[in-house]
């Protein structure tokens, strides 16, 4: 068993501050090493934050042949994962590599394939596993206490616009990837069942002006799934849509349930003598998944300290990814898109 794992994260943006804080502070067994980013003054500026002294490095080439480390956490944008991820891999070193995985399938494979044949851990951030509410779900229906499921619903919704390479689909695969990704495994982890067919449309109903800038791009999704099981999975995204961050879902199953999460932060209510009830809602991903990005990262940790395999493999974010190309692909023709792709 290693006593420490030793961390470099790969992206200084919103993401990886977070990430790094929480290697440097909150995962036990786990020692920050680095920042790595493109932009030498942002990793610099987060490395100091984190006390990290001058272990700043704008590649990852650059940190493997300066210092020692045992893992990589990838959060940089989706068209650079794979090409981190098998470098990290080939150099010996455990990757966990926020969603979405890739943008192709074949990206998937050769990180998936890198991995496996290095003998290290390939794990996607697909952090409502390690919530304690979803969690809690998915252990109720594995014990048969809703049943069957028959219809699973899951959302998210963003309160603003994700960066601009977020926005091309040529570089993100869209909304669907980039923000509904976590639907996109819930739905399929809570139902314990892979897709078959995907239906899916999609508008610019929020920021029209957007598809002038990225021809292709949406903001406003709903998506309907079957799976091997003969369930239905159902999604809605909306991003961006203002009034806060929104990740809930529903299970129900032939004898009952299951109603995942909620809009509103703590169980504070304010009433008025003018009418008026106010509660706190949820404003940021950060903040609703606190614990669960906490969970994810000591998980990945224990994994490679115990040489276990991860709860959420590379093929579990190949799925995923499948799932999003097969949503563009049937809002493109407007017919069901069969699975697996081609």
């Amino acid at each position: 068993m290693t006593d420490e794992v030793r961390v470099c994260v790969i992206g200084a943006g919103r993401t990886g501050q977070m990430h790094g804080a929480n290697f440097r502070w909150r995962v036990p067994y786990a020692k920050l090493g680095a920042v790595v980013d493109v932009e030498l003054e942002r990793a610099q500026q987060l490395a100091a934050e984190l006390d990290l002294g001058e272990s700043a490095y704008t590649s990852l080439e650059k940190a493997l042949n300066s210092i020692d480390f045992d893992a990589v956490f990838i959060t940089t944008p989706t068209f650079t994962h794979a090409e981190l991820a098998v470098a990290a891999a080939q150099a010996g070193k455990h990757v966990m590599c926020e969603k979405p995985m890739a943008l192709t399938l074949e990206e998937c494979d050769r990180m998936i394939e890198a991995a496996q044949t290095a003998g290290v851990i390939l794990q996607i951030a697909f952090m409502r596993r390690f919530d304690a509410a979803f969690a809690t779900a998915k252990q109720q229906i594995d014990e048969g206490l809703i049943g069957q499921p028959l219809i699973v619903r899951s959302l998210s919704r963003g309160p603003g616009l994700p960066p601009p390479w977020a926005c091309d689909i040529r570089t993100s695969n869209g909304m669907l990837a980039e923000v509904n990704s976590h639907d996109l495994d819930s739905i399929r982890w809570l139902a314990d069942s892979n897709y078959t067919s995907i239906f899916a449309q999609a508008g610019a109903l929020k920021v029209p002006h957007l598809q002038e800038q990225y021809p292709g791009f949406y903001d406003t999704a709903v998506v309907i799934l079957q799976m091997e099981s003969g369930a239905f999975g159902m999604l809605d995204g909306v991003c961006p849509v203002d009034y806060g961050y929104d990740a809930r879902a529903e299970v129900v199953g032939s004898q009952g349930v299951l109603f995942i999460g909620e809009l509103r932060y703590g169980t504070t209510l304010r009433v008025t003598r003018e009418g008026n009830m106010v509660e706190q809602q949820f404003l940021s991903w950060r903040t609703r998944f606190r614990q669960a990005y906490v969970a994810e990262a000591t998980h990945f940790v224990a994994c490679i300290r115990n040489g276990q395999t991860p709860a959420v493999t590379g093929l579990d974010g190949r799925y995923a990814v499948e799932a999003a190309l097969a949503a563009n692909e049937s809002i493109r023709t407007g017919v069901p898109v069969k699975l697996p792709l081609a």
